[in-house]
């Protein structure tokens, strides 16, 4: 195996991580330090809400989202450079519309994980006490857009670009990433608005940028620091 073509990809997944760690942590950090109560959109397409039912074993397709991203991304970049920097290109718009919209517009999903039931019971099982972690460790807010969609449905798109990916791999990053959207349902972390949101901004901005030359500036960008560092892959 060719490890350039690992190499290669190792400073734009820092960005990613970065940028994440800015745009997703900053603001609960902010907004926690702050008082900030965010605004509670489950009365957008209410009855979905209300219809949607509480099921705790969805906490481990949510679980993964995490190391999904992150193989899904190193796997997009080892097949091609093109696609990868595509992914980042939308990672750097979208997070950062991500960021401004918690920033600004705070969102809040307490109410909603409350009907869960699990904050006023103490005979919690293995998995309810693993939602009730997820939950003390996300925190309610950051809802709109959902960030576990809006990366899941980037992994999607790096698939969908790839017209040579192997089937069973298009499979595995399709089921799981419709899985961890679904999760973000199901164990009551988001409304459907959040994650129609998330879908909207990762399908609109990919169909923006595809082929510009946004990207082509980016890749030059990366490809410059990795040759001085003897990290890039020649496609």
């Amino acid at each position: 195996m060719n490890s350039k073509r690992i190499t290669y990809a190792i400073i734009p997944f820092l960005v990613v991580c970065l940028l994440l760690l800015i745009t997703y942590w900053g603001n609960q950090w902010y907004s926690e330090a702050n008082g900030i109560v965010g605004t509670d959109l489950s009365v957008i397409f209410l009855r979905f809400n209300q219809w949607v039912p509480f099921i705790p074993e969805s906490i481990y397709p949510y679980a993964i989202a995490y190391p999904f991203w992150m193989l899904s991304f190193f796997y997009i970049a080892y097949r091609s450079k093109k696609n990868m920097y595509t992914i980042l290109v939308l990672v750097i718009i979208t997070f950062t519309i991500c960021g401004l919209s918690y920033f600004f517009f705070q969102t809040d999903v307490q109410a909603w994980r409350e009907t869960s039931g699990l904050f006023t019971r103490n005979d919690l099982n293995f998995t309810e006490n693993f939602v009730k972690t997820i939950y003390d460790a996300a925190g309610p807010r950051n809802a709109n857009p959902s960030m576990h969609c809006l990366m899941s449905w980037l992994c999607i798109l790096g698939a969908r670009m790839d017209k040579k990916m192997p089937k069973i791999a298009k499979i595995v990053i399709w089921v799981l990433g419709i899985a961890i959207c679904v999760s973000t349902q199901t164990m009551k972390q988001h409304y459907i608005i959040d994650l129609i949101t998330a879908l909207a901004i990762a399908e609109g901005f990919y169909w923006l940028v595809k082929g510009k030359k946004i990207v082509i500036h980016v890749e030059q960008f990366f490809t410059k620091i990795n040759r001085k560092l003897n990290w890039d892959w020649e496609e």
